[in-house]
C-alpha cells in the first residue's frame, strides 16, 4: 500500500468504525431500554429476554461479588462447595454494582449486567477496526467485512420461531435441516450481533479473541506486543475458557500452512507461543477447581453437544459461500487455481450429507479420528489458497471454526463462538472479486462501477443479515408480551420478586429456598402466552444469593429429580410426605403461589411447616421449621 492509500486507509477506517460501533450499540440498548422504561409499576425486570435462567446464574455470581466475595461457589446446588471458583469479569460486574446497591440487588445486578454489554458491544466493534487496521485489508473488504462480521447471518429468517430449536415449517431449508432450526435463530454467541443484545459475557470474550489475535499478528513485528496478548489469554481462560481453543487451533493450523510453505518466521511462532502461555495460570486453577469441587465436576460434564453440521452451515451458509470463492489463487490461471475452494466444498458436502439426526447421549457426531480426519481435510487445501498471511490468518480461523464444534468433548457448542467474523471478512474478500467479474456494460467510470457495486451489495447485506433483523424484532416481542425464551420466566417479574429478595438479604447465614417450578402458558393456539406460573427459582438464586434446590437445568445437579421433589412440596399431600421432601431438599425457606390466584394449581397449605415472613399480592415467603423436622 502506497503512502497516499495508506493515508485514506487511516482516514476513512477509524471514521467507519466509530460510526459502526455507535449504530450496533445503539441497537443494542433498544430492547433493555424499551424493558426498563415500559416495565409495569412496581414489576422487577428481569434484566434479559433470551436465556434469562442463564443470566441468573451470571446474577448469583455478581451478587457474591456484591457482597464482597472474591471466591464464588454455585448458588444452583445444595451440595457442600470449597468455593473456589475465580471469574473476574462477574467479579468486577459485582463490585461495581455495590454503588447502586441501595437501589436493591435486582435493579443493581440488571443495570450493571447490561451497561457492561453495551460498554463491550462498542469495544467490540473499535477492537475490530484496530484488527483490520493492523492486518492492512483492502478497503472494501475492511468495511464490508466489518458489516458482515458484525450483522451477518444466515438461513434462519426462512424458518424462524422464536422459541425452541424445531420447526413445523415445510420448506426446503426445513426439510433439508430435518425440520431441526439453523444456528443463527438458538445460538447467539455465534454471531456478534445476537451476541451484543443479549449477552455481555458473550461480547467481552470476543473482545478478548481480537485482541489476543491481533497482538499474535503484531508479535512478528517485535516482542511489544507479547505482553498485552498474553494478558488477554489469560483473562480469556479465565472468564470463557473454551475460547483458548478456537485461538489455539487457529494458530497451529496458521502455522501449519506457513511450515508447509517454508514461510514460517521461527522468530514470530515463539512470540505467538508465549502469547499462548498467558493462559497456563488461569488453566491450572481450573484444574485445581475441577478435582476439588465435585459440583463442579457435575456442572462440566454437562452436555453441551452443537447442533447437527447442517444447522452449523445453514446458519452461516451465504457467508461461507461468498468465502470460498476468496480461496481461489488468483495468482494462478490454469483450472488448478480452484483446487482450494473445490476441495473444501467437497468436505463441506460430505460433512452435511453425514449429519443426519444423531443422539447427544451416545454420539458426539464424529469420532476422535474422524474428527481429525475432518480437520486436516479443511486446512489442507488452504495450502494451495492465496499466499496472502493476512487472508489466511482469516481463512485458517475459518476454516477451523467449522470444524472444531464438534470437537470430541461434551463442551462442543461453546467452541462455535464469534465463527461468523473470519467468514464476513472472508465473503468481503469473495464479493470483492465477484463483482469485479460482473460486466458493467457502458458504465465504465470508478463512479458508476461504485454505484452499481454498492446496490449488489446492498442486496448481500439484507439476504446475510436478515437473521439480525428477526433477533432484534423477536427481544421487542418478548417484551412485548411478557415472555422470555425460557417460556416460564416472564420479562416483568411480580413486585413481591423486589420483596422477598429483600427479606432473604436481612437473614444472615445459608438460605435454601424454594420456589413452585414454572409452567408455561403457550400453547399451540397462542404461543406468546406468558408464563401461567413464574420460575422464580434461579431468580432468588440471582437476585438474593439463595441456594435453590432445583434452579437449573445444567447448574443443579440431578435437576429432573430436584424439579419433581421441589413440585412435590407444593401439593396438597399427607404432611409426612411433605416434610420427607423438606427434609431432602434442606429447604430452609419457601417461596408459595397466593393458592387464591392459581385455582388451577392444587396446593396443600404450607403455613403449617413454619413461619410466614411476608405475604404479598402473588406470594408468600415462609421460613421452614427445620427444629420441627428433625425431633
Amino acid at each position: 500500500m502506497n503512502d497516499s492509500s495508506q493515508s485514506e486507509y487511516s482516514h476513512i477506517i477509524p471514521r467507519f468504525t466509530l460510526r459502526l460501533a455507535i449504530i450496533l450499540t445503539t441497537i443494542a440498548a433498544v430492547p433493555w431500554l424499551l424493558a426498563t422504561l415500559t416495565a409495569p409499576s412496581g414489576s422487577v425486570y428481569i434484566g434479559a429476554q433470551f436465556s434469562s435462567d442463564d443470566q441468573m446464574v451470571y446474577s448469583a455470581w455478581m451478587y457474591q461479588a456484591m457482597q464482597g466475595q472474591f471466591l464464588f461457589d454455585n448458588r444452583f446446588a445444595i451440595e457442600q462447595q470449597p468455593g473456589l471458583t475465580v471469574h473476574l469479569y462477574f467479579w468486577l460486574l459485582g463490585t461495581v454494582s455495590m454503588l447502586f446497591k441501595g437501589a436493591g440487588a435486582p435493579f443493581a445486578l440488571v443495570l450493571v449486567n447490561n451497561l457492561a454489554r453495551l460498554v463491550f458491544t462498542f469495544l467490540f466493534v473499535i477492537l475490530l477496526g484496530r484488527f483490520v487496521r493492523k492486518l492492512d485489508l483492502p478497503i472494501y473488504v475492511a468495511k464490508t467485512g466489518m458489516i458482515l462480521a458484525t450483522f451477518g447471518g444466515g438461513l434462519g429468517f426462512m424458518v424462524w420461531e422464536a422459541f425452541g430449536r424445531l420447526t413445523s415449517k415445510q420448506n426446503f431449508v426445513a426439510g433439508m435441516l430435518e425440520q431441526r432450526l439453523p444456528v443463527d435463530i438458538w445460538q447467539p454467541e455465534v454471531f456478534v450481533f445476537s451476541s451484543s443484545l443479549v449477552n455481555g459475557l458473550f461480547m467481552v470474550s470476543l473482545c478478548l479473541i481480537l485482541t489476543a489475535l491481533t497482538q499474535v499478528w503484531e508479535a512478528q513485528k517485535s516482542w511489544r506486543a507479547v505482553p498485552l496478548g498474553a494478558g488477554a489469554m489469560f483473562l480469556l481462560m479465565n472468564i470463557h475458557s473454551y475460547d483458548v481453543l478456537i485461538i489455539a487451533f487457529t494458530l497451529i493450523a496458521f502455522a501449519v500452512i506457513h511450515l508447509c510453505q517454508k514461510s514460517l518466521d521461527k522468530t514470530w511462532a515463539i512470540r505467538a507461543l508465549v502469547i499462548g502461555l498467558g493462559a497456563i495460570p488461569p488453566a491450572l486453577w481450573f484444574m485445581n477447581v475441577l478435582q476439588s469441587d465435585q459440583v463442579f465436576q457435575a456442572r462440566a460434564a454437562t452436555l453441551t453437544y452443537s447442533g447437527t453440521f447442517r444447522q452449523l452451515l445453514c446458519g452461516i451458509l451465504p457467508l461461507i459461500l461468498l468465502g470460498l470463492v476468496s480461496f481461489q489463487n488468483q495468482d494462478d490461471k490454469s483450472p488448478k487455481r480452484w483446487l482450494a475452494p473445490s476441495g473444501i466444498l467437497i468436505v463441506l458436502v460430505g460433512l452435511f450429507l453425514g449429519a443426519t439426526g444423531y443422539d447427544p447421549e451416545k454420539s458426539y457426531f464424529l469420532s476422535t479420528d474422524l474428527w481429525g480426519l475432518a480437520f486436516v481435510a479443511l486446512v489442507a487445501p488452504l495450502f494451495f489458497a492465496p499466499r496472502d498471511p493476512k487472508w489466511q490468518i482469516l481463512a485458517a480461523w475459518g476454516c477451523v471454526g467449522l470444524i472444531i464444534p464438534y470437537f470430541p468433548q461434551l463442551f462442543q457448542r461453546k467452541l462455535a463462538m464469534g465463527l461468523v467474523i473470519p467468514w464476513g471478512f472472508l465473503a468481503a474478500y469473495g464479493f470483492q472479486w465477484l463483482t469485479a467479474q460482473i460486466p458493467m456494460g457502458k458504465t465504465t467510470s470508478e463512479e458508476g462501477i461504485r454505484i452499481r457495486r454498492n446496490v449488489i451489495s446492498g442486496v448481500l447485506f439484507v439476504l446475510c443479515c436478515a437473521s439480525s433483523v428477526f433477533w432484534f424484532q423477536r427481544e421487542l416481542l418478548y417484551i412485548r408480551h411478557n415472555i422470555t425464551s425460557t417460556t416460564v420466566q416472564p420479562v416483568f417479574l411480580p413486585s413481591d420478586v423486589n420483596d422477598i429478595s429483600r427479606e432473604l438479604a436481612k437473614i444472615p447465614g445459608r438460605k435454601v429456598v424454594i420456589a413452585r417450578p414454572g409452567i408455561p402458558g403457550r400453547t399451540d393456539e397462542n404461543p406468546w402466552a406468558e408464563p401461567y406460573l413464574p420460575d422464580l427459582n434461579p431468580v432468588f438464586s440471582g437476585f438474593a444469593g439463595a441456594y435453590s434446590f432445583a434452579g437449573h437445568w445444567s447448574e443443579t445437579p440431578k435437576y429432573d429429580e430436584r424439579r419433581y421433589i421441589a413440585e412435590g412440596i407444593f401439593r396438597p399431600l399427607d404432611p409426612a410426605q411433605i416434610d420427607q421432601f423438606l427434609r431432602d431438599s434442606q429447604a430452609t425457606h419457601i417461596v408459595q403461589p397466593i393458592p387464591e390466584l392459581f385455582p388451577d394449581l392444587p396446593a396443600g397449605d404450607l403455613t403449617q411447616i413454619g413461619r410466614v415472613l411476608y405475604e404479598g399480592r402473588s406470594y408468600r415467603l415462609i421460613e421452614v421449621d427445620r427444629n420441627r423436622l428433625e425431633n
